[in-house]
């Protein structure tokens, strides 16, 4: 369950943080799909109801990356971004999004050796 839990902070940390970038945001691999969006209820609703979704981040009308996330990766709960696009901006999210939730921050998270 604590695994669940960190999952899901790290995905919505990383939702509010490319929210704030500026990023508009789709969401796939769900059950309900969001097309470019920077409503982070919508976003966040449309998210974990399958075991992976993936998040398409566009400035305006262009895709500038992708993220994956999967729910069920790693066992502490950082493997929760199992993909992404190679690229620096996307890149400096993830590293941005994951140094904020140190593993003080968050109980029963610890980052790998």
């Amino acid at each position: 369950m604590q695994k669940k839990l960190c999952h899901e902070r790290i995905a919505k940390a990383l939702v509010e943080n490319a929210i704030n970038d500026g990023f508009l945001i789709s969401v796939t691999g769900t059950q309900r799909v969001v097309d470019r969006s920077r409503n982070f209820a919508e976003i966040t609703k449309a998210m974990f109801s399958t075991d992976m979704d993936t998040l398409t981040l566009n400035v305006e009308k262009r895709r500038v990356g992708i993220i994956t996330l999967a729910y069920g990766n790693g066992d502490n709960g950082l493997g929760v971004i199992s993909d992404h696009t190679d690229v620096p901006h996307i890149n400096r999210l993830v590293e941005q999004t994951l140094k904020e939730l140190e593993p003080n921050s968050m109980p029963n998270l610890q980052r790998p050796d």
